[in-house]
């Protein structure tokens, strides 16, 4: 049910990327935040982006298209984790059954092919289900940083994978 997204998935995806934003962000981020990342705005995004070139990945599940991930080279230089899960996304009618599960795992897989066998993500400090996720992944804590976006005081966290072998295998924790 994984596959590669296609140009073709560029509505799907900016559907699910702004429901789900609605979705997990409502009560973690003021609503002008929220309300800032729209369809429209990230339609605009997804077109951009698709179809990706390696290193980046953009992989699908479900058909209807119901989450995706995407990730590629780490953005900021860090010198141990080489990937990045830049966005993880599922409705919320689909979380809780493996999904998000295997769609990390996929991701894992891809940046390992492109030689990034580890990798970290960052998420909103106050997210605490998606912490949990992560954790239970075998995500190490490894540092918290200011959001940086106007409008909010929020942080967000890193969890990495000094080696994506146990994640990629699906044997974590």
């Amino acid at each position: 049910m994984i596959r590669d997204a296609s140009a073709e998935d560029a509505e799907a995806i900016a559907q699910v990327h702004a429901t789900s934003w609605r979705e997990t962000y409502a009560g973690l981020l003021p609503e002008s935040v929220i309300a800032n990342f729209g369809y429209e705005r990230t339609l605009a995004r997804w077109r951009e982006r698709l179809p990706a070139t390696p290193p980046q990945a953009v992989l699908v599940w479900g058909d209807p298209i119901a989450g995706y991930v995407y990730g590629g080279r780490e953005r900021e230089g860090d010198s141990l984790y080489r990937g990045e899960v830049y966005a993880i996304y599922l409705l919320a009618a689909g979380q809780g059954q493996g999904r998000g599960r295997a769609l990390m795992r996929a991701a894992a897989e891809r940046l390992a092919e492109t030689g990034m066998t580890s990798m970290l993500v960052w998420v909103l400090a106050g997210n605490q289900r998606a912490r949990g996720f992560y954790e239970r992944l075998g995500g190490a804590f490894l540092r918290e940083r200011l959001l940086g976006w106007p409008g909010t005081d929020a942080v967000e966290v890193a969890y990495g994978w000094a080696d994506t072998v146990t994640l990629r295998s699906g044997a974590e924790g």
